[in-house]
């Protein structure tokens, strides 16, 4: 051949390959999905917490000795931190402190007079004042309560000095026969009327008290017969309840045998109440009545708690006695009594109970013999409770206890019970009032008979209390996760792009106390965590961050994570609820789509082909570069470019989309997807950077659901920054491993590495790891100008291989390698399995310059005969399009090319096949080689691994440069004779053409091979392997600008295929 053809041949694949034009692109725009950026694993954040409650427990803990906290204290509560952390809550049901002259003071319900002549007790809470002696005419008998929620009960007529008796005012003879009686209650007063005999009957016929003051400004009668007042804001202020009489008679307890209601009436007059008393005459009058009969309306505030008891056959409203009764009352016939206490629980929801003791002086029992009783959670009693009328109770006690005092041979004492369960229960559910049953265990004996002191008695020492030690529960107050996600399970489970996703926690205790916190993190449908990661010393507020291991996830797998957080209070930790993802490092998988065939970008079951001009012009903007789709299932064609339905970018002059393509699926979900190289991107500023395109397939087509992903250096994980003329993207290859994980490879030939001048790289993205080789980091050798490492990258099952045809080797420039990884990772790099070149030991041949060995690269997996299935075996096919051969005449075949076949083996060792040479100078056999294994799960043989070669400097029919494509066995010893696909009527239509090159353009699935013919007639030619291996070298497709729904006009149809 003459060297002015081959010099034509050389200036055509420049052309071809490697136009480099500058463009400008001020960044890229609508780049989806870029990993938000992860801080360092550990703890950000937080704050000391100056509560009192804090402050306190700090100095508890300094100390050693209790603290109390008096923002916490109330007229019923007392609360202290205590050194271990926690807090403790001494409550009562009735008032024991209230403030006066900002200091706590104990009630003391003595009466005393005082200098104006009225009386009051030493110590009231709401400032009772009782009547000294008066004159005729109307008094204040009683007043209560201070400001809007003071009111006053009247008398009319004289008052005699009231004779003290502790808490209680007797005003003898108030009326004739009649002593008035004020009693001093814990929160008000209850007034008497002791009638002492008979003939003073017609003296309280009709009583009238005047009620006035704020807090009664309006009364009402409730259905049970209580009164009850409201102050002028409409607030509830007091309660009087049904109003009761009752004789001399007594039960065997000593108290009155019965009790009867006595008749009101109420009148409003201005700023005035009148409650008419109208006991029931007949019955004062009664014979069978025994002298003195008390009448007795009592006057209290509405408060916090409550309690009371219920006996069989009573309607009447028991909250204002002096005792809680449970068990069999031992009279005749016998009556079952239960008790009911409301307790103030405020300060203990949502917290962690720890300890609880509730405490009842106990004066009385039938025995002193150990008799069981039970505490239970109920609805909280009121007023209106009666036998008749309880509580919901709950479906089992919450304690037990046999403590019992008071009887005949025992002294009256605390009769204590574990309060945990109840206390935990209210907290549980939030309660800040809550109900608790007492009840006898055995309703059915006498012997469970015992009363306790309630909340009325005049002694506030006796009050039933409880002491109850508490912990704010550590709370996890926001879970998040980097990249960014919701906390969802099921059908709403977030995907994430990355197989070492950060978990985020953000805790916080209430108490100011530093925390442990405790990630961990499960398979969805796993028994035990497969991984986790504590922190300690973490303050309120503060931000924890753990970073799953790598290793942990799995491309497409689920998973689930949790969290908690513990302050050093045994059981304090408590587990957040799981929240669920699905991990992919590359995309995440597309709804609808089914595993099909090659290349089947929208999941229907049929092959699709996606067919690039990289010189087109798109958005009119020259060279751009476009693809078009056309999908088997159904013909349709779609022209995709950047900016256009899910392409990011805008189409600009020179980007040159389209100069590389692979089709494979990037997320496992049987949508084939496309990597789409544009080395001639500008990023940034910087011109010809380069970035590649994962374009998805879903069941509409490419690029028609989720956004695409970019990747160019320094974004989406990949390392190193993009910089002029690197030409990221200029190859690509994309493939999954055995084990189902997706990864690309992207080869960058044009950038500096250091200070060496196009030198080259390849990126290797996998899940999580994602690397940037060059020669002397990660690829065998030193880097130097010219190398081109990446000019051309290889992606299958077991193996990956990059090119550098640059490379000198023993002072030959240009004379190529190529360097084969395996996915094993050595200090988080691929394992280099075999550095290949001419002058390596067992390759043949000789290193010379402008061999280029590598300048084109396929890999396919390979299991040789009497092999088992699933071992790293892979056949590595290397063009050589440079090399020089000599005849068997010993005339030189200058650029003749030579195609190398290599077997890498399980042990990362290489052995070479016999070598296929081409047969003239000037044909650059190997300017592209395909290998395709049309059934790599059985062992190889001569109709299942094909090899095809491009020749594109072979003069056909002495047409120069017109070329051809020769496909062999890829296990063929000796070679045989080739098939030839060209130009004519038995293979492709037409006639050969001067520098149509032919051969520049291969790709294939496992069903086809793909022939491109972009520099003359342009089209896309499809073959069989079952028709090539059989001999027929016919294409059965074809596609071509302007047919098949192709748009005419392209400039370089089919020069990349996928």
């Amino acid at each position: 051949m003459a060297s002015r053809r081959t010099a034509t041949v050389r200036s055509c694949l420049a052309v071809g390959a490697i136009v480099l034009t500058a463009v400008t692109l001020g960044g890229i725009t609508g780049e989806p999905r870029v990993h938000l950026a992860a801080g360092p694993d550990g703890v950000a954040g937080g704050v000391e917490n100056r509560s009192n409650e804090a402050r306190s427990l700090r100095i508890a803990q300094s100390t050693g000795k209790p603290v109390r906290i008096d923002s916490l204290t109330s007229e019923t509560t007392e609360v202290w931190a205590l050194p271990d952390g926690q807090f403790r809550a001494d409550i009562s049901t009735g008032v024991q402190r209230f403030r006066r002259a900002g200091e706590w003071v104990p009630v003391d319900l003595t009466l005393r007079s005082t200098p104006d002549g009225s009386v009051a007790p030493v110590a009231h809470p709401n400032d009772l004042r009782v009547s000294g002696a008066k004159g005729p005419g109307g008094h204040e008998l009683a007043s209560v309560g201070t400001d809007d929620r003071r009111i006053a009960m009247g008398w009319r007529g004289p008052l005699p000095a009231p004779v003290l008796d502790e808490h209680r005012a007797v005003y003898v003879d108030a009326l004739p026969g009649v002593d008035l009686v004020v009693e001093a209650t814990r929160l008000g007063f209850e007034q008497f009327l002791v009638v002492k005999e008979r003939a003073a009957v017609a003296q309280v016929r009709q009583v009238t008290l005047p009620l006035t003051g704020p807090g009664a400004a309006r009364a009402s009668r409730e259905p049970d017969g209580a009164i009850t007042l409201t102050g002028r804001t409409g607030q509830v202020t007091f309660r009087i309840p049904a109003p009761l009489m009752w004789d001399a008679k007594k039960n065997q307890l000593g108290e009155p045998l019965a009790r009867r209601s006595v008749r009101t009436d109420l009148t409003h007059g201005e700023g005035r109440t009148e409650l008419a008393l109208l006991p029931d005459a007949a019955w004062l009058n009664s014979r069978s009545t025994a002298f003195p009969v008390t009448i007795d309306p009592t006057v209290d505030p509405v408060g916090t708690t409550f309690d009371t008891y219920v006996e069989e056959g009573v309607s009447a409203d028991l909250n204002g006695a002096k005792d809680l009764r449970i068990g069999l009352l031992p009279e005749s016939p016998a009556k079952l009594t239960r008790s009911f206490i409301t307790w103030d629980t405020t300060l203990f929801a949502g917290k962690h109970i720890t300890a609880a003791t509730v405490s009842l002086w106990n004066w009385w029992s039938h025995t002193c013999a150990p008799t069981a009783w039970e505490i239970w959670s109920t609805d909280p009693a009121t007023y209106t409770t009666t036998f008749a009328n309880q509580p919901t109770w709950g479906t089992a006690p919450e304690a037990s206890s046999t403590a019992t005092h008071g009887s005949t041979d025992c002294a009256d004492g605390w009769a204590t019970i574990n309060g945990v369960a109840f206390f935990q229960r209210a907290s549980d559910e939030n309660k800040t009032r809550a109900g608790m049953g007492l009840r006898a265990a055995d309703e059915a004996s006498p012997t469970g008979f015992t009363q306790f002191a309630s909340r009325e008695g005049t002694d506030p020492s006796h009050d039933p209390r409880a002491s109850v030690t508490y912990n704010s529960w550590p709370t996890v107050t926001a879970r998040e996760t980097v990249p960014a996600t919701t906390c969802a399970t099921g059908a709403g489970r977030p995907v994430v792009n990355t197989l070492t996703p950060q978990l985020k926690a953000t805790v916080n205790d209430a108490d100011g106390t530093a925390m442990s916190v405790v990630f961990e993190w499960w398979a969805l449908d796993g028994g035990s965590a497969i991984g986790a990661r504590t922190f300690t010393g973490v303050a309120s507020g503060a931000t924890a961050s753990a970073t799953v291991t790598a290793g942990s996830f799995a491309e497409g797998g689920s998973y689930k994570w949790r969290v908690k957080a513990a302050d050093g209070v045994a059981g304090s930790d408590r587990w957040s609820s799981f929240c669920e993802m699905t991990v992919w490092a590359t995309v995440p998988p597309v709804l609808g789509c089914t595993s099909g065939a090659d290349s089947d970008f929208n999941g229907d079951g049929v092959s699709d082909i996606a067919i690039a001009d990289p010189q087109a012009t798109a958005s009119g903007q020259a060279k751009a570069g476009l693809i078009h789709v056309t999908y088997g299932g159904t013909g349709t064609v779609q022209t995709l470019h950047e900016g256009v339905e899910q392409v990011p970018g805008t189409a600009e002059p020179d980007d040159g989309f389209g100069t590389s393509v692979s089709a494979y699926d990037a997320n496992n979900d049987g949508c084939g997807d496309l990597l789409v190289g544009v080395p001639y991107q500008d990023v940034n500023g910087q011109a010809d950077a380069g970035l590649a395109y994962v374009l998805l397939g879903t069941p509409s087509g490419l690029a028609k659901g989720p956004a695409s992903h970019v990747y160019h250096q320094g974004v989406s994980s990949v390392p190193d920054v993009a910089e002029p003329g690197d030409w990221f993207g200029f190859s690509v290859a994309g493939n999954r491993t055995v084990t189902g994980q997706p990864y690309l490879v992207v080869g960058v030939p044009g950038e500096d590495v250091g200070t060496v001048t196009d030198a080259g790289l390849a990126h290797y993205l996998r899940g999580p790891v994602s690397v940037a080789l060059a020669q002397g980091a990660g690829i065998p050798g030193t880097a130097e100008t010219d190398d081109r490492a990446g000019y051309a990258v290889a992606a299958s099952t077991y193996h990956w291989a990059a090119s550098s045809p640059g490379e000198s080797i023993g002072g030959a420039g240009f004379a190529g390698a190529v360097s084969v990884f395996s996915h094993t990772l050595a200090s988080g790099q691929p394992t280099a399995v075999g550095a290949l070149h001419q002058d390596a030991v067992n390759v043949s041949n000789a290193a010379e310059a402008d061999d280029t060995f590598g300048k084109a690269v396929s890999i396919a997996p390979y299991r040789p005969a009497g092999t088992p299935a699933g071992q790293a075996e892979s056949l590595v096919v290397v063009g050589v399009p440079g090399e020089d051969l000599t005849a068997s005449s010993g005339s030189p075949r200058i650029d003749a090319g030579l195609v190398h076949r290599f077997h890498v083996k399980p042990d990362n060792t290489v052995t070479e096949l016999p070598s296929i040479y081409g047969s003239q100078d000037g044909t650059y056999l190997g300017e592209r080689v395909l290998v395709i294994n049309t059934a790599p799960a059985s062992e190889a043989n001569l109709s299942t691994m094909f090899i095809a070669v491009g020749v594109p400097g072979d003069d056909v029919w002495s047409v120069p440069d017109s070329g051809q494509i020769r496909v062999i066995p890829a296990l063929a010893d000796p070679i045989g004779t080739p098939l030839s696909i060209h130009r004519r009527s038995s293979s492709i239509p037409g006639q050969p053409r001067q520098h149509e090159l032919i051969g520049t353009s291969l790709a294939g699935t496992s069903q086809r091979l793909y022939v491109g013919t972009p520099y003359g007639t342009p089209a896309v030619y499809g073959f069989t392997w079952a028709d090539l291996a059989g001999g027929s070298v016919v294409p059965v497709l074809t596609w071509a600008p302007g047919s098949g729904g192709i748009p005419a006009g392209e400039t370089a149809f089919g020069a990349a295929i996928g």
